[in-house]
């Protein structure tokens, strides 16, 4: 919710987690962002009032609803983000990704590289398999 105004204001992500990003890859997030003309669908709004009422956000959750069934959504209201965790570094390819952008919607990126990235998530596996210890 928009502290000024109280408008309803909305980031729709996509996160992609590889050994080694692509182009392929980043290109398939993407399409994901521009799906439904760049909004979230009906069901991810849906979803997210549900979890917004049952922690106990009801104006959230009335909001988005109100947005599904009466007023609906604005390419305004909504910003991009393309989150990538990779092994390799992903900076070339998020840049040509966005300069080849032109809706409407703004942009955001995050490209998070972990050396040994196959290693790294198998040992929070490993941790949370043992309680987190």
């Amino acid at each position: 919710m928009d502290p000024k105004n109280g408008g309803l204001n909305i980031l729709k992500a996509e996160v992609k987690s590889r050994s080694g990003m692509t182009t392929a890859v980043i290109n398939e997030a993407r399409a994901a962002l521009c799906a439904n003309s760049g909004l979230p669908s009906p069901h991810a709004l849906a979803f997210v009032a549900d979890r917004s009422n049952e922690a106990g956000d009801t104006v959230l959750s009335n909001a988005l609803d109100k947005a599904l069934l009466m007023d609906g959504i604005r390419a305004s209201q909504v910003s991009h983000m393309l989150f990538t965790f990779s092994g390799n570094d992903p900076l070339k390819l998020l840049k040509a990704n966005l300069q080849s952008y032109a809706g409407p919607v703004p942009q955001h990126y995050v490209g998070l590289r972990v050396e040994g990235h196959q290693d790294f998530i198998k040992a929070v596996f490993a941790a949370i398999g043992t309680g987190g210890k």
